[in-house]
């Protein structure tokens, strides 16, 4: 079926290195709350950093409906997390990118069936460092940006896209992600899909970049860009706006030059197509007039069978309660809330969570 169309004491430990209080969490919302039905004791989960915005948010709701229990999660990437979840060192994973088969395989070997289950979505901002420029930019521009063969800010690839903007004769300085990203997983992969004759680095989680420097974490690639006059690089949009950055607009395949926000987001995923598994599959080429086409959905991991029954109750409870009141956080921080025939699907998967004891 198709994705859809718009789309507790607590610890929450977030990687990278930004400096822009982009990760502040608004006040709770009692009602959003109140209908939550509370479990006890302590789970720890690691991984997407494109996520974190709306999971601390999640986080600071759930403490304060349920002080019993206490949920760590740490924002390392969702490389680290994705391994550090095969480990068995967390309770439960984040990523923007589906497990590889080798990488599902193992796991399963150790702890038996793995539930994606997907918790969130949004755009991806390409975001830049010039005062005073509206940008657009094709997907063969971009391409050319981050494949290094476009260097200048003043070249005539994209003087063309943007008429009436003085852009400066200065030299173009790429920032990308220095750890394995489910981020650059969905960014390559667009790349990948849409100008494979320019791109020339694959797509994954981890690429051969051919110019540009790295930078840990959506806030550690900000925060680079944000100290470089003419650095370009990418985030999920809540990091770009939080740190004022510029937003390009991408020109999508109906020829419109979108900005990445909420309804754009979701109008990208509306096409997606999701199998019985709900690893959702991106359409980046869809014709839909309003995407933007630079979005992703995000999962969470989690082991259907639990030892523990009090960690498989307070991730039954925890999680549902992100698929659902959650997603009212969604729009204030920039991500595209999942569509209500996800979420039950998304509970559906949740409530399989079991243990011998529960």
């Amino acid at each position: 079926m198709r994705f859809g169309a718009v789309l507790v004491t607590l610890a929450l430990l977030a990687g990278g290195c930004g400096t822009d209080d982009n990760t502040s969490a608004a006040s709770v919302d009692p009602e959003l709350t109140q209908d939550v039905e509370c479990a006890t004791g302590s789970i720890t989960g690691a991984g997407s950093t494109f996520v974190q915005n709306i999971a601390q948010q999640w986080v600071k709701d759930y403490a304060f409906a349920c002080p019993g229990a206490t949920v760590n999660y740490q924002a390392v990437g969702s490389g680290a997390g994705v391994q550090q979840f095969i480990a068995g060192t967390v309770d439960f994973g984040a990523t923007d990118a589906v497990m590889k088969p080798a990488e599902q395989a193992q796991a399963e070997a150790r702890g038996g069936p793995v539930l994606h289950i997907p918790w969130s979505s949004g755009a991806i901002a390409i975001e830049y460092n010039l005062d005073d420029v509206d940008l657009r930019l094709s997907p063969r521009t971009l391409a050319g940006i981050f494949q290094g063969t476009i260097r200048r800010w003043d070249d005539p690839a994209i003087r063309a896209e943007n008429p009436g903007e003085t852009l400066p004769k200065l030299g173009i300085q790429v920032v990308h992600r220095a750890d394995g990203s489910g981020t650059t997983d969905a960014f390559t992969s667009y790349l990948d899909t849409v100008a494979g004759d320019v791109w020339k680095a694959g797509k994954g989680k981890d690429v051969p970049w051919p110019t540009g420097q790295g930078a840990k974490g959506s806030d550690g690639v900000t925060a680079a860009v944000k100290q470089a006059v003419g650095a370009i690089g990418y985030a999920e949009v809540s990091f770009a706006k939080g740190a004022s950055l510029g937003i390009a607009r991408i020109r999508n395949e109906a020829g419109n030059f979108v900005a990445p926000d909420p309804a754009s987001g979701s109008a990208a995923l509306a096409g997606a197509v999701t199998p019985p598994d709900l690893k959702i599959k991106v359409d980046f080429t869809t014709p839909h007039p309003d995407a933007y086409p630079i979005s992703t959905p995000t999962w969470v991991l989690v082991f259907q069978r639990q030892p523990d029954p009090a960690k498989a109750a307070l991730l039954r409870s925890f999680l549902s309660y992100a698929v659902s009141a959650g997603q009212q956080r969604a729009v204030t921080l920039h991500y595209a809330p999942i569509p209500d025939t996800l979420t039950a699907r998304a509970q559906a998967a949740i409530a399989t969570i079991s243990s011998p004891g529960s």
